[in-house]
């Protein structure tokens, strides 16, 4: 079998341009591979040849030379069991034995019934049916929305991805920070370094197409509950609404449960985010800042949302108001997760810079305590101020305090060589904290805008389904009431169900960033696939190889730049 495949891997060494495909993309293999065989949409990594499966696009150019036509045949004749594979680095191995998995699935309409057809559910199907070798036909992923990605093509018009895309395969360990799978790249795919909504839907669309998934996607189809049988098989409730508006219910039944749904789709708007909430109109509603009515806006929330629509409000001309809990502009922490994005500081460093109007007003450290309609017209938001956090001084470092217009900076740097900081009170846009308890009330003509987060679809659909931390607990923002998993990923509280995407986290560790989360793939496929019985050694090995196995979290610590 060896041999066979060496000489395979001699004639396409031979008869192909080599250094033009290995360690390319994804997506660049695509048009490759579409130009080698004459098809418009070929698969880039995985190509049919006369019914044998033979990976990698270089064996795709090669399977139009003549000579090389016949070695695959003499190939797939002399060492059909198992079948070769021939990753896109070139390197040529034995697809891993099924184990003990028959692939029968009797009684269930499929092994795996993925939640969520968006960034976690697409490329987690992918690490389970491409990397790990699940075949797709026992896969099903159910989306409520009308599409695959149908989350990010509700974001607001000028909403942007806070980390930058870039296509740097091959050229180090790592790869895109916003793909969902090695070997494609929303950077390469877009030309976007900052994808927008719905450019990133096109992205995860297209990659569904092209690992042939689409067909495995039950579009317009909402869970409604999850519970598992007495057999140990899970019953997955779900609506079904065809494009007419038509609705049924039924039942799907599986042998696992991952939940992918994210959370856009599950704002936190209630009575509990804030008093009068229902007066309010969450960011996640809206669909471009520059059309929303007014002049004006108040904004609930300071962290990357609620930055986010100061900007986009002062960019379209409107006067911003943020009541943030915390001065998150002069936060630095090491956790990218729990300081403003690189992109979202340099982007209210513009809004805030010298001439540029009207400027967002940045107060805080506020409570907002209610919101009500103001007898006037319009409404008061009733806020306290909180004892200050008092972020400055900054660590030694490069890193100055935030925009030099801002008051605070000015008063600290004059307090600290004992002068008089009243003279500075008047100078930027950041409002000098009042006495801890007392009231500010503003009034706004147009509804307060809550960027309080999300409460996630975990919380809000399958809370039956797992168990949470104490509310009470130490972890803040994304973390407080997380939902407990395994080192697995897998519901401490019912067996089978696992999580995948931005809702996971391990003690203090979040992992709300598609670079962070998409590491775990591996982890849940592989107590899935162990779970059928299959061998998932190799696949395993390939996923450390690509920094998609991360088990080992003592590795996640911050990282100051420094030595």
């Amino acid at each position: 079998r060896m041999c066979t495949a060496m000489r395979l891997m001699a004639t396409l060494l031979l008869v192909t341009p080599v250094a033009g495909w290995l360690g390319a993309p994804l997506t660049a293999l695509r048009s490759r591979a579409a130009a080698a065989s004459g098809h418009r949409r070929s698969h880039p990594v995985l190509a049919e040849l006369d019914g044998a499966e033979v990976l990698g696009a270089a064996a795709l150019a090669a399977a139009n030379v003549g000579g090389a036509s016949v070695l695959l045949k003499r190939m797939r004749d002399e060492d059909r069991k198992p079948a070769l594979e021939i990753v896109a680095s070139g390197r040529v191995e034995a697809v891993e034995d099924r184990g003990t998995d028959d692939g029968s699935d009797e009684g269930v309409d499929a092994a795996v019934i993925v939640v969520g057809a968006g960034a976690a559910g697409i490329g987690f199907a992918i690490t389970l049916t491409k990397t790990f070798g699940l075949d797709p036909s026992r896969v099903l992923l159910v989306e409520k929305g009308d599409g695959v990605g149908t989350s990010f093509r509700q974001w607001p018009e000028e909403m942007r991805f806070i980390s930058p895309s870039f296509n740097s395969e091959g050229w180090t360990n790592s790869f895109d920070l916003n793909s969902v799978a090695h070997g494609s790249s929303p950077a390469y795919e877009l030309h976007a370094q900052h994808p927008s909504g719905s450019q990133y839907a096109d992205y995860l669309d297209d990659l569904c197409g092209i690992v042939q998934l689409k067909k495995r996607v039950k579009r317009r189809c909402e869970v409604l509950r999850v519970e598992k049988g007495p057999d140990g098989a899970f019953d997955v409730r779900v609506r079904s609404r065809k494009a007419d508006g038509a609705e049924r219910e039924e039942t799907l039944r599986s042998r696992y449960v991952v939940w992918a749904a994210g959370e856009f789709q599950y704002p936190r708007e209630g009575g509990d985010c804030v008093g009068g909430a229902e007066l309010c109109l969450h960011n996640s509603r809206v669909s471009s800042w520059a059309s929303l009515d007014g002049d004006e806006r108040v904004v609930i929330g300071g962290y990357e949302s609620g930055v986010d629509a100061a900007v986009n409000l002062a960019k379209a001309g409107k006067q911003a108001t943020v009541l943030a809990s915390t001065a998150t502009w002069n936060v630095q922490t090491v956790d990218p997760s729990s300081e403003l994005a690189p992109y979202t500081a340099d982007r209210l460093r513009e809004v805030t810079a010298e001439g540029f109007s009207p400027s967002p007003k940045l107060l805080a450290p506020l409570r907002v305590q209610r919101v009500e309609r103001a007898p006037e017209g319009g409404f008061n938001v009733v806020a306290a101020w909180k004892a200050s956090d008092n972020p400055l001084p900054l660590p030694d470092g490069l890193r100055k305090p935030f925009v030099t217009r801002a008051e605070s900076t000015a008063r600290w740097l004059a307090e600290q060589e004992g002068g008089d900081a009243a003279p500075f009170a008047s100078l930027g846009t950041i409002t000098p904290p009042g006495a801890e308890g007392s009231e500010v009330v503003l009034h706004t003509a147009q509804p307060p805008v809550l960027c309080t987060g999300f409460e996630g679809s975990v919380a809000s659909v399958a809370r039956n389904l797992f168990a949470f931390a104490d509310e009470a607990d130490e972890a803040k923002g994304c973390l407080c009431g997380a939902a407990m998993l395994t080192d697995d990923d897998e519901s401490t509280a019912v067996p089978g169900v696992f999580l995948v995407g931005p809702s996971v986290s391990h003690g203090d560790l979040s992992f709300c960033f598609v670079y962070k989360f998409r590491q775990r793939f591996g982890i849940v496929a592989d107590k899935i696939c162990r779970g059928l019985g299959r061998d998932t050694a190799a696949a395993v090995a390939e996923c450390r190889k690509t920094n998609m196995y991360l088990d080992d979290l003592s590795c996640c610590v911050g990282s100051c730049g420094t030595c």
